[in-house]
This record gives C-alpha cells, sequence and structure tokens, in this order.
C-alpha cells in the first residue's frame, strides 16, 4: 500500500424537510473526525445550489490510514444517518483503486 495522501468524499443528500437536522448531526460527526489517526483534515459544506446536499471531505495522511479506518466494524456517524432517517441518498467516493484497497474493483 502506498504511503501517498489519500481522501475520500461522502455526499449527503437530506430527506424531504431534513436538511437543517441533517446539517447539525453532520457538524456533530465532522468534529469528532480530527481526533482519528491518521486524519489530517476534514470538512463540512453545504451545496451552494442544492440546500439539501452535504459534503464532507476527509484526507487521511496514507492509504494505509484510510484503509485501518474503514475496516473498522463500527462506523457510528454513518449509521446513524441511516437509524435517524435524515438521508434520501449518500454517495461515496475514495482512493480505494489507487490505494488498492480491498473490495476494490
Amino acid at each position: 500500500m502506498t504511503q501517498e495522501v489519500a481522501s475520500n468524499t461522502v455526499k449527503i443528500y437530506a430527506a424531504h424537510g431534513r436538511s437543517e437536522e441533517l446539517g447539525e448531526y453532520l457538524a456533530s460527526v465532522v468534529e469528532r473526525l480530527p481526533s482519528l489517526p491518521g486524519c489530517l483534515s476534514c470538512g463540512l459544506n453545504r451545496d451552494a445550489q442544492d440546500s439539501d446536499l452535504w459534503v464532507i471531505d476527509v484526507h487521511w495522511s496514507s492509504c494505509q490510514a484510510m484503509s485501518e479506518h474503514f475496516a473498522k466494524p463500527s462506523n457510528e456517524g454513518l449509521n446513524g444517518l441511516l437509524s435517524n432517517c435524515f438521508v434520501r441518498q449518500v454517495v461515496f467516493d475514495s482512493d480505494v483503486e489507487r490505494c488498492e484497497l480491498p473490495g476494490a474493483v
């Protein structure tokens, strides 16, 4: 696995009428990300064109750091999205192929 900086982006579309709640929830999730091993930076932004779209960008110190994060059995932050019915769609993008992570196509 390469030691280059890696990144992932999650685009989350709020369920009808739930964008404000979703934003508050995501802010609490993103607030904890910098404490994770290998997390260099992260950000949460609301799309200027679509107020129901929230985007989380995370940059990792290496492919290994990103891989170790996603290998953990529980990602409680994302699990909470589903259990609270905040979202209608989640789109995940990462350096999975470049990093040669398991499950890459």
